[in-house]
């Protein structure tokens, strides 16, 4: 009970001088051994109390970068038509994003082997999106190469639904959606700037031609205390 005690009373510490401290969301913390100074306890009790607000998503980490005040989570109707940018503006955010790999698959995972069972007909495109300037999601989007040739070609740093709309006559729609807790993997973590391993929620969405045919499937990781699914129009 005395442990407790003390890691109760380090969190009383802490959450006053939170509130004295006033940060935006998004601020970052003082380093643990600041804090450990500013609050007179040992790092390991003060871990305790960082582990704890993590959980309730009052705060994040970042890989070599420390800990941060988390901001709001982000609305997010994976059934809306609008882009992950138009949506975040909306919600008087500030969108960022990039790609990192745009070729033909050298692998397939289990989800996409069901939908292309061919890897060397299959482009593999990814990249991250973030928001306030802290990466948010990881993406992995499986293109059918036959149906849309040259579409990584094509991309060129613009949408993915411009390019079918404009390059291809193609307004997709979603055929299967669904999301799920997950262990995310190495690259997904690597690039959200989390422990190995981390949980996260994992989005997948199955997009088809207006004949129902499945012409792109994507693969979102999402950090857990960024995001609120919101199912809307059902």
């Amino acid at each position: 009970m005395e442990v407790t005690n003390y890691v109760d009373a380090t969190r009383e510490r802490f959450e006053a001088w939170l509130l004295k401290a006033n940060l935006p969301t998004g601020a970052k913390l003082p380093s643990e051994r600041e804090l450990c100074e500013l609050l007179d306890t040992k790092r390991m009790t003060l871990r305790q109390v960082l582990i704890e607000l993590e959980v309730e998503s009052r705060i994040f980490r970042k890989n070599r970068s420390g800990w941060f005040i988390t901001p709001s989570r982000f609305v997010y109707n994976p059934k809306a038509l609008s882009s992950f940018n138009a949506e975040a503006i909306k919600q008087g955010r500030q969108p960022f994003w990039g790609y990192l790999e745009q070729d033909l698959a050298q692998s397939l995972p289990s989800e996409i082997k069901q939908v292309f069972p061919l890897k060397e007909n299959t482009y593999k495109v990814t990249g991250w999106c973030g928001l306030d300037k802290h990466k948010v999601f990881y993406h992995e989007s499986y293109i059918d190469a036959n149906f849309a040739p040259d579409f990584i070609k094509k991309l060129k740093g613009q949408s993915f639904a411009k390019v079918w709309e404009e390059e291809y006559g193609q307004v997709l729609t979603l055929k299967k959606l669904s999301f799920k807790p997950v262990n995310m993997h190495l690259f997904a973590c690597k690039e959200l700037g989390v422990a190995p391993n981390s949980f996260g929620i994992l989005i997948e969405k199955h997009r088809a031609t207006s004949d129902k045919k499945v012409v792109q499937v994507d693969l979102e990781y999402w950090r857990f205390e960024s995001v609120e699914l919101v199912i809307e129009d059902l």
